[in-house]
Formats: structure tokens, C-alpha cells, sequence
């Protein structure tokens, strides 16, 4: 019977020089061992040993573990894109948000306005069928204009209320938590549409595809796709690894084994079948040339958004540019009825049309205001800028 007893420690470290790894470690046998296992006994306080082991071929310029390393690193950029994105699109939609609370809020001024014109005008009416300057259905067709103009700027209300709930999603205090924009918040008009301005359509197309977060995204993925063929292809070549290691027994024994050795070992691994390293080296492949191909259709995309975006603008300033031309004269049609309707020439019934007219007008010139302004955040969501217009 053999007693004996063994104690067995080591450390590595891979290091990215070359796939070159250190280590270390330290054993203690001690006991009676049979001759044919005498290396296994050392001095009484063990043995300490040190070396490196060098790949030559296979794992030299690259391995699991360095390539896991690299695309671990390339993920984070990848979910910092995505986030990015979100991002992007989240201020898209509150810029949303925030000119529909101020269209709203235009909507029910206009409304508000009609209905006081209407109001101031009742006494005057009253006090001419009176008077007997006018017939009394003037007076019940005013009445109801003020009821019709009452019920809209209802409407008007329960708008701008929905859209500032809306915006309260996007509108948030310190601590996260939504705040309910008040009417008092309202600005007075829309910013001057003309300080806007844009790119010409060539340059807007070179910043978008240098700043949108999916093609950022995807020119990361291929990398990481990259790395994992070039790792598939090296594990395809023979293992050919170089160790040089040294070893020290420590203290005395009384078999006087204390020792100093130098082991030095060249290592060769050559598969005959490499059909799991082939098979997955194609897999990589495909994957390389998939993302190419997705990296063309992402710039594709992105011209024909940059095309679009470009497109409603110039549409949505050409209807600004008309319903600014149309409530010009919506205003002075107005105007002129009254003044006819004062000098006993028409009646209140063209004098309400003539104003309905002229608030539709104001309304569609709001409308084409906000679109403008949505169409901008559209622009700059197209563009990868993530920032908002107000003033």
C-alpha cells in the first residue's frame, strides 16, 4: 500500500499578445509513491512553477476568448445605438405633441374670437330691431351664431385639454413624473416659419447617413460578424503551441528530490475532418454578406426618407404661402360685410358667413403652421439630429 498525499494550485492569464498566456502554480506530494510515479513527490513545502504557453498558428491572432471580448465591446455600441434610436423617436413624438397643443391652442383663440364677435355685436342687433332698423330674425340668427360659436369653442377646450395630456407624456418634471402643460403655458402664435432652415438635399443625405443610429447599428453588427469569421476561418488551422515552463521544489526532503527543471514543449494539434469549423465558417460568411446587403437596403431607405421629408416641406410651405393668401382675403371680405351690414346694405346672414369663412382660414393657416413644424421634426428624426424646434 502507497500513502501519499497530493496538493495541486494554479493560476493563468491570457493576455492579447498573441494568444500568449502565463502561469503558475504549485503542487506538494508528499508520501511513498511507487518508482513509476516518483515525479509526482516533491520537497516537503511543495513545488513552484512558472511558464508561458505560445500558439503559433491556430489561436495566434485570434481565439474565443479576445474574439468574445471584441463583440462584447461591439455590443455595447450596438444597444447604445438602439438607444439612440428610441431616443430619436421619442423626440420626434413629443415635438409631435407639442405643436398639437399649440395648434390646439389656436383653434380655441379663433373660436374664442368669433364667439366675442358675435357677443359684442347681440346688443347692437337687439337695439336695431327695436328701432325697427332691422326684422327680428336678425337678432335669432345672431342668437344661434353665438350658441353654434358657444358649442365650438367647447370643442375647442376638449382639444386643447386632450392634446395637453398628450404632451404630458413626453413633458416630465425632476423626478420622472409627467407634468400637465396649463393653458397660461401657451406661447401667443407659432414661431416665423422663416427661421427655418434645412440643408440643401445632397448634404442632408450625407448627414443622415452618417448620423442615423441603424446605420451606425448595423455597420457595428457587421463588424461583429466580421469577428466571428475570422475566428471560424483560424480554427481551421493546426494547433501549434509553443511551453516553456519552470519548476522549483521548495524546501528539503529527505529523498533529496530537490530540483530545478526546464520543460520546453512544442505542442501540434492537426484535425483531419474540419467539417463543424467549416460548417460554421459558412454560417459566419453568410451572415457578412447578409448585412451587406441590409446595409445597402438601410441607405436606400434612408434616400428615399431624405427624398420624402424633402417633399413635405415643399409642399407643406406652398400651402402656408396660400392659406396666408387666403385669410388675407377671408379678412377683408369680412370686414367689408360688416361694413356693409352697418350701412343696412346685407344682412348678418352673409355677415356670419363671411366670419366662419375667415375663421376657417385663420385654422388652416394654423394647421399649415403646425404641419410645417411637424414636417421639421420629421426632418431632423430623418437627419439623426436629436433635438426639438421651439421658440
Amino acid at each position: 500500500m502507497y500513502e501519499n498525499q497530493n496538493n495541486d494550485i494554479s493560476v493563468e492569464q491570457p493576455t492579447a499578445l498573441w494568444g500568449t498566456t502565463f502561469f503558475g502554480g504549485w503542487r506538494r506530494g508528499v508520501g511513498d509513491y511507487p518508482l513509476y510515479e516518483g515525479k509526482s513527490q516533491t520537497a516537503q513545502s511543495g513545488e513552484a512553477r512558472i511558464g508561458v504557453n505560445v500558439p503559433l498558428w491556430r489561436n495566434r491572432d485570434i481565439d474565443r476568448r479576445r474574439a468574445s471580448l471584441q463583440q462584447a465591446e461591439w455590443g455595447q455600441l450596438v444597444a447604445g445605438h438602439d438607444y439612440e434610436l428610441a431616443l430619436l423617436e421619442a423626440t420626434r413624438m413629443a415635438s409631435y405633441r407639442y405643436w398639437d397643443w399649440v395648434l390646439a391652442g389656436q383653434r380655441l383663440r379663433v373660436a374664442s374670437h368669433l364667439l366675442q364677435i358675435a357677443e359684442q355685436r347681440d346688443k347692437g342687433i337687439r337695439d336695431r330691431v327695436a328701432a325697427g332698423d332691422i326684422p327680428d330674425f336678425e337678432a335669432l340668427d345672431n342668437r344661434r351664431a353665438i350658441i353654434e360659436r358657444q358649442e365650438r369653442v367647447v370643442a375647442a377646450q376638449r382639444l386643447l385639454e386632450q392634446t395637453a395630456l398628450q404632451l404630458s407624456f413626453y413633458w416630465r418634471d425632476a423626478d420622472g413624473q409627467p407634468q400637465l402643460p396649463s393653458a397660461g403655458q401657451l406661447p401667443d402664435r407659432f414661431p416665423d416659419p422663416v427661421s427655418i432652415k434645412t440643408l440643401d438635399a445632397a448634404e442632408a443625405l450625407q448627414v443622415s447617413l452618417n448620423h442615423r443610429p441603424e446605420a451606425k447599428r448595423l455597420a457595428v453588427q457587421a463588424k461583429q460578424t466580421q469577428t466571428e469569421l475570422e475566428f471560424q476561418q483560424n480554427q481551421r488551422a493546426p494547433a501549434v503551441d509553443l511551453s516553456v515552463m519552470a519548476a522549483n521544489d521548495i524546501g528539503h526532503s529527505k529523498d533529496k528530490i530537490n530540483r530545478n527543471e526546464l520543460y520546453v514543449g512544442l505542442n501540434i494539434d492537426i484535425p483531419l475532418q474540419q467539417r463543424a469549423a467549416s460548417g460554421r465558417a459558412q454560417v459566419a460568411a453568410a451572415n457578412v454578406r447578409r448585412l451587406k446587403w441590409d446595409k445597402q437596403l438601410q441607405e436606400e431607405r434612408i434616400a428615399v426618407e431624405v427624398k420624402d421629408v424633402f417633399s413635405a416641406l415643399s409642399a407643406v410651405r406652398k400651402r402656408l404661402s396660400l392659406s396666408a393668401e387666403q385669410l388675407n382675403a377671408a379678412e377683408q371680405l369680412a370686414d367689408g360685410e360688416q361694413t356693409r351690414f352697418d350701412l343696412g346694405e346685407s344682412t348678418l346672414l352673409f355677415v356670419n358667413l363671411r366670419e366662419i369663412a375667415k375663421g376657417d382660414a385663420a385654422l388652416q393657416y394654423a394647421e399649415a403652421t403646425a404641419s410645417l413644424f411637424r414636417s421639421y421634426a420629421d426632418y431632423q428624426a430623418v437627419l439623426g439630429v436629436q433635438e426639438h424646434y421651439v421658440d
